[in-house]
């Protein structure tokens, strides 16, 4: 739905970016969703909700790699 790069000052996030089976491809399109400069808030857990589900292929790194994974992508922690 919002892939059109550079186009959000702002995007929020809110128990939700562990309801995806691959964190890290949500993460860079929030990060191309946003315009220069723009920011992303993020609040809730890392809970994985594909985690022991038969038949699904989830990626479930550790707060410590998902920080890094954000840091890798451009994002920048304030």
């Amino acid at each position: 739905v919002y892939r059109e790069n550079d186009k959000w000052d702002c995007v929020a996030t809110c128990f939700f970016i562990d309801c995806t089976n691959n964190i890290v491809q949500f993460i860079e399109i929030i990060f191309k969703i946003l315009k220069p400069g723009g920011v992303w808030i993020n609040l809730g857990p890392l809970l994985y909700h594909f985690s022991d589900m038969p038949l699904e292929d989830s990626i479930e790194p550790s707060y410590q790699v998902v920080r890094e994974v954000i840091k890798g992508i451009g994002f920048k922690f304030e």
